[in-house]
């Protein structure tokens, strides 16, 4: 996309700064087939070439923040605190679609205990809205992927990979590939080489606590953090109030200080089974060439297993959580 913002930023009482936006840009939604066949239906090529073509697209926003930390790098008192607005019309220069409003607020706190030990915690939230909301229901049109919500990864839930809590599809470009270990204990088909792709969502909830205690070893350079996150990710329908399935995963993991802030090994355990969604079948050289395909409306089967170091998701990152 090609475009521009402007951005007014206001600060009357010193630590409240608003800021006032608006941003026009005239682009094409660029997103992979299997992610418009599964989360816009649209798998035929004449509908995906509708969203990819230019198109213009124009919002107001307007965001608050209220930093009170000691520390932006490695804060261990105050709060933070942010929400912000957009409103995406065809008034503002908009083309349809592209008409909905978006709302996220995100506050955390900070608590000292002792020297070197902290206890924080974070809840994150946001909602995308149509443009014309009323009582009769809350079903969102298109939004295009990138002001879609996503959740997952080192600085959210993080007992998933990046991105990877909530709505996905999975792709198989080969049928004949069964896994046939995995299809026993479950019951259903188990193929080979299926990726997933995640989709996003239009609500999301987030929720974290941490306690950073000094390690025994080398306490002035390395802490270690016991914590718990929570949250998810939905593509919620006509009511508002159809969100359910929230994750809870714990862990552990070891912060070293650096000049650029604290990198962060984290650890954290994900009982879940596999999210589930659509199955897709993206045909590929050297078979005929033709539409993706839905072939399973919910995949994995429900008693496929997971081993223990499935269970167990890494994250490598440089910077607190939050």
């Amino acid at each position: 996309a090609v475009g521009g913002n402007l951005d007014i930023t206001l600060n009357p009482r010193g630590r409240l700064p608003v800021t006032f936006g608006y941003s026009y840009s005239v682009g094409s939604t660029q997103a992979s087939d299997v992610v418009f066949c599964s989360l816009f239906r649209l798998c035929d090529e004449a509908s995906r070439d509708f969203l990819q073509n230019r198109r213009q697209f124009g919002a107001v926003s307007v965001t608050v923040v209220r930093n009170l930390v000691n520390a932006l790098l490695d804060p261990s008192e105050g709060s933070l605190m942010s929400v912000s607005v957009l409103h995406a019309s065809r008034q503002l220069g908009s083309q349809f679609p592209y008409e909905f409003n978006r709302a996220e607020a995100e506050i955390a706190k900070y608590y000292p205990i002792g020297r070197r030990t902290v206890f924080a915690w974070r809840i994150r939230g946001g909602v995308i809205l149509p443009k014309n909301i009323d009582l009769a229901g809350q079903n969102v049109g298109y939004v295009p992927p990138d002001q879609r919500f996503y959740g997952g990864g080192p600085t959210s839930v993080r007992g998933y990979g990046r991105n990877e809590l909530g709505p996905r599809a999975y792709v198989v470009t080969d049928t004949t590939q069964i896994d046939q270990d995995a299809t026993l204990r479950a019951g259903e088909k188990v193929f080979l080489g299926v990726t997933t792709a995640p989709t996003g969502g239009n609500t999301v909830f987030i929720a974290n606590a941490e306690l950073r205690i000094p390690s025994p070893v080398l306490s002035q350079r390395m802490r270690i953090g016991l914590f718990v996150d929570a949250g998810q990710v939905w593509e919620r329908g006509e009511e508002l109030s159809n969100i359910s399935g929230l994750r809870f995963t714990p862990g552990m993991g070891l912060r070293f200080a650096t000049p650029l802030g604290p990198v962060r090994f984290d650890a954290a355990y994900n009982g879940y089974p596999l999210e589930r969604g659509p199955l897709l079948y993206q045909p590929v050289p050297p078979a005929p060439p033709g539409p993706i395909v839905v072939i399973r409306d919910d995949y994995p089967p429900i008693n496929a297993p997971k081993t223990f170091w499935q269970k167990v998701v890494v994250q490598l990152s440089v910077g607190h959580a939050f």
